[in-house]
């Protein structure tokens, strides 16, 4: 009997052991969309892409993105590249158009036109062209 003569709301022998634990859900997987090229890859030719690109081998032709270019301290582009936002740690010979940004890190060396919105050179960069400021998602 509980208090007040009311009775108990559980059986006495009731468990009062918690619930037992759901499984968990599993954990959520990550995108990793985008490309990376190694530093001991080669590609002659078109390269067209959606996603982000991190080249660190050798490219020679042209680079078509939608998205994101990095070409890292490694990578050696000789071609025309052509990106939303295109930073360069590596070295390009050749033009390159970014519809938002174009950066030249410290350790990067561009030889060739800039067609950008904004431009930013590092201290230490090399750039050896001619450059060009557009409206922003005009390049």
């Amino acid at each position: 009997m509980g208090l007040f003569g009311k009775p108990d709301a559980k059986p006495a022998n009731a468990s009062t052991a918690p619930p037992a634990p759901q499984p968990a859900a599993p954990a959520p997987r990550p995108t990793g969309r985008g490309t990376v090229m190694g530093d001991k890859t080669r590609f002659n030719g078109k390269l067209e892409t959606d996603e982000p690109l991190v080249i660190h081998g050798r490219v020679e032709g042209e680079i078509k993105s939608t998205s994101e270019v990095e070409i890292g301290e490694s990578g050696d582009v000789k071609g025309t590249i052509s990106a939303k936002t295109l930073a360069i740690s590596g070295r390009v010979t050749g033009d390159c158009t970014a519809a938002d940004r174009l950066e030249i890190r410290a350790s990067g060396k561009l030889h060739g036109g800039i067609k950008a919105a904004r431009i930013a050179i590092a201290d230490g960069a090399e750039f050896k062209g001619t450059s060009q400021m557009t409206p922003g998602g005009k390049a």
